[in-house]
């Protein structure tokens, strides 16, 4: 199995240059991970910098490094038709250039979109992706419109579209309103669970959730999440996911990226004890 990696490495507010895009893959590669995630955000902070966008993906595959997904479609829950259509399109581009089928899509909004608004709106996103052959893998946030993994499945059921999947971010799971819930995880349907992302947390939640998400995650294993019960859930039912480690934390990216890759890819590896190999 390849376990890729999010893009993670850089303090919340690095301005992404050129010469960062060969740092991370450097340390991504020296570290053991097979991939990535890829972000339109560095792909565009590496253009600015003078990078062509073929070089970009070249600068990874020199390295042996695969793109499992492109990231993240989030302005298209309260948005018409041609907003979404020109907000969509340079992502969608890009997952084609990088060879990955999967964008991932998310909803922020808190309030204002209605349940059938999403579902209507996300049905219109996946159509797009599906004209370039692409899916659609959408990842629920505990403070928005779409806030727990139940949620999300009634939205897959209402928007009826084959090339609709999941994210199960562990993050995410763990701190849904009403906490995890083991009974909704094992009817999620295999072919719908695109991307597990690994990280962990302790089990008292800070004043500021997304502050906390964006800043104070854990590495797999260092907190209260029971990885490991939820993947052998996942293994059960027939899951063959993309299994990505996305943590981020400003502790461990104060250490940089080289030295935060190691110890990431290390605490994934242990997680893991061998789950998933064999969809190698």
């Amino acid at each position: 199995m390849t376990v890729v990696t999010a893009p993670t490495l850089f303090p919340l507010g690095h301005a992404f240059g050129a010469g960062d895009a060969r740092v991370l893959v450097d340390a991504v590669a020296g570290a053991g991970f097979g991939g990535v995630q890829l972000t339109r955000a560095h792909l565009d902070g590496a253009v600015a910098g003078g990078m062509a966008p073929a070089e970009f993906i070249d600068l990874h595959r020199e390295r042996g490094l695969t793109v499992a997904t492109a990231e993240v479609l989030m302005s298209w829950a309260g948005a018409d038709r041609e907003a979404i259509v020109a907000d969509a399109t340079p992502l969608l581009d890009l997952a084609v250039l990088a060879g990955t089928d999967k964008v991932i899509a998310i909803t922020s909004d808190v309030s204002g979109p209605s349940f059938a608004g999403v579902a209507r709106r996300l049905a219109f996103l996946c159509d797009l992706a599906a004209e370039r052959g692409l899916r659609i893998s959408f990842e629920f946030l505990p403070w928005s419109v779409i806030p727990t993994l139940a949620a999300a499945l009634r939205l897959l059921d209402a928007v009826d579209r084959e090339n609709l999947g999941l994210v199960l971010d562990m993050w995410h799971w763990f701190r849904q309103p009403g906490g995890p819930d083991y009974d909704v995880l094992r009817a999620v349907p295999a072919e719908r669970v695109d991307v597990v992302q690994l990280c962990d947390a302790p089990t008292r939640p800070a004043d500021d959730l997304i502050m906390e998400t964006m800043t104070a995650r854990l590495a797999p294993g260092a907190g209260d999440i029971d990885i490991p019960a939820a993947l052998d859930v996942l293994l059960a039912g027939g899951a063959a996911p993309v299994v990505a480690t996305e943590v981020y934390s400003a502790p461990l990216a104060g250490l940089g990226p080289a030295e935060m890759s190691r110890r990431l890819f290390a605490a994934t590896e242990k997680v893991l004890d061998g789950r998933f190999a064999e969809h190698s």
